[in-house]
């Protein structure tokens, strides 16, 4: 075998406003710019819209030599050329709960990620629920996936300076006290679940809180709903956050929330862990095996739950500064150094085998 490894990473879903996804292909890139084992190179520019990353770019990576192909969105090519692939499947929920996502995905749903799935020499999930569904969904043999957690940056531990803090205040108009909720703003998200919480909190006690999240799709129930249960002076929709500003929104937060219908995995757990700010989340999918026992979890669709959950943790100072420490002894459990040599570890058994 030659050293280094040389990956081939389809990096197209990496953008300048990457969420989960994004975050986890970057930091990738990052975590194996200085290895000597792995030469992971990424390739963003598909060439022709429709056949360039099916055909066009696995051609690409054949030419420069790659070893192994790396498909780190759900999906790998569909020519191949006799290249050994890893994908990473974040989550399935689309296959449970179409009613979520944006229709017009047939392709992707019913072609792309099945075949990619067992066409995979290895399949990397983040979580074992996503491991459960990919095995239930496609049939796949439990031992082709490997689980590999992903990681939270240091800097989300890192306090922030007064300065940027003060930027960040300014520029996203905070109120001195906030809950946060960060995320696209679409059903998966669950923010009817969180407006509806926060309406059940009495005006007096209420926090307002910031999302911090794009628009995504079908998001117009929420905007009612902040009509309808009065909450425009107590939600205020700042829109995308950039990376360098989320550990300074964290950490002037009061608390994080989480309430998602489901979740592969859910990167702003270990964010808000590693920032001292505690979390109150659902209890779905990947949420409860990330967590631990660092957050306060409820069904996801119990609005009364999520708001004794709030209260407490704003108004509970012992439990507060357990959750708190929790929280950080959880996020140190999670690295991007340790996910980066786990994959590696899976690239080494694929160009051995």
């Amino acid at each position: 075998m030659t050293w280094p490894i040389r990956v081939a990473l389809d990096s197209r879903a990496l953008s300048d406003d990457a969420t989960g996804v994004g975050r986890y292909i970057g930091a990738l890139i990052t975590a194996f710019r200085e290895s000597r084992g792995v030469d992971l190179k990424p390739y963003r520019d598909p060439g022709l819209r429709l056949l360039g990353p099916q055909l066009e770019l696995p051609l690409r990576m054949r030419w420069d030599g790659a070893q192994v192909i790396h498909g780190p969105a759900n999906a790998l090519p569909l020519l191949h050329l006799g290249l050994p692939g890893v994908v990473t499947i974040h989550d399935l929920a689309i296959y449970d709960h179409p009613e979520w996502f944006p229709s017009g995905q047939w392709f992707a749903t019913r072609v792309l990620v099945p075949q990619s799935a067992r066409r995979a020499r290895m399949i990397i999930c983040p979580s074992e629920a996503t491991k459960r569904a990919t095995v239930r969904l496609f049939g796949i043999e439990p031992d082709r996936c490997r689980v590999i957690p992903h990681g939270v940056e240091t800097e989300f531990a890192l306090p922030a300076s007064a300065s940027l803090k003060a930027d960040v205040r300014a520029r996203y108009a905070l109120p001195d006290r906030y809950l946060l909720q960060l995320g696209t703003v679409q059903p998966r998200k669950n923010y009817l679940t969180s407006l509806r919480a926060l309406a059940r909190i009495p005006a007096g006690e209420r926090m307002p809180l910031i999302v911090a999240g794009a628009f995504g799709w079908k998001y117009d129930a929420v905007v009612d709903a902040v009509r309808e249960l009065d909450l425009r002076d107590w939600v205020r929709f700042v829109g995308y956050a950039t990376t360098p500003d989320l550990p300074a929104l964290y950490q002037m937060a009061q608390a994080v929330l989480f309430p998602s219908l489901d979740e592969g995995f859910g990167l702003p757990l270990l964010e808000a862990f590693a920032a001292g700010t505690p979390v109150v989340a659902s209890n779905a999918g990947a949420i409860p095996e990330v967590a631990g026992d660092a957050a306060l979890l409820s069904a996801p669709e119990d609005a009364q739950a999520l708001a004794d959950n709030l209260v407490r943790v704003l108004t509970d100072r012992q439990l507060r500064e357990r959750q708190v420490a929790a929280g950080r002894a959880r996020a140190a459990l999670y690295t991007w150094s340790a996910s980066a040599a786990a994959h590696r570890h899976v690239y080494e058994a694929i160009v051995t085998q």
